[in-house]
């Protein structure tokens, strides 16, 4: 597979590095780090600008990800149903995504960038959450800017490594998505806890608060009235002696 990469991008480069990101944005199973490298690997060469392989990688990037995101968006929970999106929106992949949002709200937009495996469908699930496109778009491209030159970079720099680095580029995407997520769960806990503790010192200062209130109100004892019984009038147009 990683062969098959260099030859396509040797023989269309641009086009070539554009389509098979955009393609992988869309949910096919295809690593978006092996065309990247490769695409170092050509500007190494002379066969390609180094700066135009990595303006054309974000733009590859950008547009997979905001096409996903969109079909979220337009399809919404009905979009289990849809012909071709349900072979990646499966409900169990949604039900976990839809999880991680309620754990760590937006920011998994950010970590999904170097989550691989679940890219495509936590996109797809913001879009289905109504996220904001703008949102959705800054945060996913902060992280793209982040990966994509670096990925295109490690592969300049260390074209005469090429194969080492081809080895271990899986292991470095798992191990930087994992970091992540071990990241988000810390903040998780960190929140969780933070606002816990906060709950319980407003839940005793009520207390407090009432029982101040409540030791300087004065004792009311409210006891019945007694009605006097009304004197008897005298009837009307009685005669006096």
């Amino acid at each position: 597979m990683d062969s098959v990469f260099f030859t396509f991008l040797s023989q269309f480069s641009y086009i070539g590095l554009f389509a098979i990101l955009f393609i992988a944005g869309l949910g096919v199973p295809l690593p978006e780090d092996i065309p990247l490298l490769a695409a170092g690997w050509l500007a190494y060469r002379g066969s390609a600008d180094l700066y135009l392989m990595i303006l054309t990688g974000l733009a590859g990037v950008m547009v997979g990800d905001s096409l996903i995101f969109s079909m979220g968006r337009k399809y919404g929970t009905q979009i289990v149903e849809h012909r071709w999106l349900k072979r990646i929106a499966k409900p169990w992949l949604l039900e976990r995504a839809r999880t991680l949002y309620a754990n760590h709200g937006i920011k998994i937009l950010f970590a999904a960038r170097f989550m691989p495996g679940l890219r495509s469908v936590l996109y797809l699930t913001a879009g289905v959450c109504r996220v904001p496109f703008w949102k959705f778009f800054l945060i996913d491209s902060c992280a793209a800017l982040i990966s994509v030159p670096l990925w295109v970079w490690a592969g300049y720099k260390f074209s005469a490594h090429i194969d080492g680095i081809l080895g271990g580029t899986r292991v470095a995407s798992y191990v930087i998505g994992g970091v992540f997520v071990l990241a988000l769960i810390a903040w998780g806990l960190y929140e969780y806890y933070h606002n816990l503790r906060k709950k319980n010192r407003d839940a005793l200062d009520a207390a407090a608060a009432i029982e101040q209130v409540v030791k300087s109100a004065p004792l009311v004892v409210d006891h019945p009235k007694h009605r006097e019984p009304k004197e008897p009038h005298a009837a009307a147009g009685a005669t006096h002696p």
